[in-house]
């Protein structure tokens, strides 16, 4: 399985990610142009590498995201909090679990950053493969056993006088 496909395709299910990712499709394009235009939204930058980590899970790989926000918009920073915090629910979805495992890890800076004509936050994510589900993982998921005992009864595996058969 593609890690990178998985994650990508979880993000992109959010409609203001997704929008957020155009956005720096958009900002690549009018890079090639000699002096481009200032950016005039917010995007979101993704980056991914191999985890040299030493707690890393096999076959994990590291997501960079970086939140950016328009230098005349410092002020809205609060913004950049957000967009990661939708990023994180996004990787840690109920659709992902079974395909892939997230671990939020602790941000690299507090602090909002300066880029060339943007500010932006960085949070690092460690996807991995989702481990296999064991039949007690099963078990745990299993309706409550439906037959009636009063309230407050002790529990038991035997009803009162009853001898266990040994076979």
């Amino acid at each position: 399985m593609d890690l990178r496909f998985a994650a990508f395709e979880l993000i992109t299910r959010d409609a203001v990610l997704r929008a957020l990712l155009v956005n720096y499709a958009d900002r690549i394009d009018q890079a090639r142009v000699p002096e481009p235009p200032a950016p005039a939204s917010c995007f979101l930058a993704l980056a991914w590498s191999g985890s040299d980590r030493v707690d890393a899970r096999d076959g994990a790989q590291l997501l960079a995201a970086r939140a950016h926000l328009p230098r005349r918009l410092a002020e809205r920073h609060a913004h950049l909090d957000a967009v990661l915090a939708r990023l994180r629910a996004a990787l840690t979805a109920p659709a992902a679990r079974g395909v892939i495992s997230t671990r939020c890890l602790p941000p690299p800076r507090a602090a909002v950053e300066d880029g060339a004509d943007t500010i932006f936050k960085t949070r690092m994510f460690e996807i991995s493969p989702a481990a296999p589900r064991g039949s007690g993982a099963a078990l745990l998921e299993l309706a409550p056993w439906p037959g009636q005992a009063p309230v407050g009864a002790a529990p038991s595996l035997a009803r009162r006088g009853a001898v266990p058969s040994m076979n």
